[in-house]
């Protein structure tokens, strides 16, 4: 009788091809699970930013009274709340992601692309009075210039015509 080989199974070409093929499928796995947990938090992402209550006047408009006795000239819309002015400027910032935050006092303005939202006291709650940007900067730039928040391009049409006494 022949010799019988005594290789071992292991060491065959048929078991490197097996192997090499469950470690290849091992590695899709892994960058396939990858791929997915990148997809997934990337999805999260963009639903938390597309949810997210951007527009000012919307916000304030759905959260607190309107007060349309309290309105300024030029398109300043008045709404009240029974909160004090920190916290009434705290909670719309949360919500609407300003492009800038400041306080003269207890007055609070929240700068944002197109609006400015002015957050003041008032019969022991607040005054949120929401401008566009450009009327709100002229409204309140004695609070505000000092901050750099200059009318900018929205107000390049604007040319003066005497005093509205501050749009109070």
């Amino acid at each position: 009788m022949g010799r019988v080989s005594h290789q071992r199974i292991t060491d065959s070409p048929a078991a490197h091809r097996v192997r090499g093929v469950a470690s290849m499928n091992r590695t899709r796995w892994i960058i396939a699970s990858l791929v997915a947990v990148v997809a997934v938090v990337v999805t999260v992402v963009v639903v938390v930013v597309v949810t997210r209550d951007e527009d000012p006047r919307e916000f304030v408009a759905e959260k607190y009274q309107r007060a349309q006795q309290l309105d300024q000239a030029n398109n300043g819309l008045a709404f009240l709340a029974t909160a004090a002015p920190a916290a009434v400027a705290a909670t719309i910032a949360k919500a609407t992601d300003p492009r800038g935050k400041r306080n003269t006092g207890d007055n609070h303005y929240l700068r944002f692309d197109h609006d400015l939202v002015a957050v003041s006291p008032h019969a022991g709650g607040s005054l949120i009075l929401v401008d566009n940007y450009a009327n709100g900067t002229r409204r309140h730039h004695t609070h505000i210039s000092g901050y750099g928040w200059t009318s900018g391009s929205a107000a390049g049409d604007y040319r003066g015509g005497g005093s509205d006494n501050g749009g109070k």
